[in-house]
């Protein structure tokens, strides 16, 4: 019969890949990776119950410069969703509506790419290049157009999660990052340096 230690394993697991998750996300440089390491703990919690921060930094260092340009977009572009956002409640309602016909597709397309890269980076082994996550990206694509496109309306329902102070703290990044894996119906596949999953 499992004990009490054995049934906190995996939520142990998701609350310390959310907070290694939280410190690497600081330097927005090591944002995707961040999240990818998250993704691959909450998407495998049996192999990765005892090591769930440590998992997350062993992503970050071993594929940040892969993840680099898709992080630097994800920055980018949030800084300037931002700048927009606030454009777009100060310009005069008739600019008001161009500036948001022009935006939408763009920030929505930026999201659909960011989101499925993370989600698909976080699943595949830590060592798979570049090439490898972006063709992995495009199969995903071809193979369920709808859910990648609905990505943007997943991460606006999991932002309560985020953004809500306790859940931040808890699961703010494993429990949204889970759901969008679940979404996207990814499955884990293990690095090298991973052992073997524990029965």
């Amino acid at each position: 019969m499992p004990t009490l230690i054995d049934r906190l394993r995996k939520p142990s697991a998701l609350f310390s890949s959310n907070w290694a998750g939280i410190l690497w996300l600081l330097p927005g440089v090591t944002a995707v990776p961040a999240l990818a390491g998250v993704t691959r703990v909450a998407t495998d919690l049996t192999r990765y119950a005892d090591e769930g921060f440590v998992t997350v930094t062993r992503t970050v260092r071993a594929t940040w410069r892969r993840d680099l340009p898709v992080s630097l977009l994800a920055v980018v572009s949030l800084v300037m969703g931002l700048a927009n956002l606030w454009a777009i409640i100060n310009v005069a309602s008739d600019v008001r509506v161009l500036v948001v016909g022009f935006l939408v597709p763009v920030m929505w397309a930026v999201l659909v790419f960011v989101g499925a890269y993370t989600a698909v980076a976080g699943t595949l082994s830590v060592d798979a290049s570049r090439l490898e996550v972006l063709a992995a990206v495009a199969a995903l694509m071809r193979a369920k157009p709808l859910a990648c496109l609905t990505l943007p309306v997943i991460q606006v329902l999991v932002t309560p999660v985020v953004v809500f102070p306790p859940l931040t703290v808890a699961v703010g990044l494993s429990i949204p990052a889970w759901i969008i894996a679940e979404w996207l119906r990814l499955r884990p596949e293990p690095s090298p340096e991973d052992g073997p999953a524990d029965a």
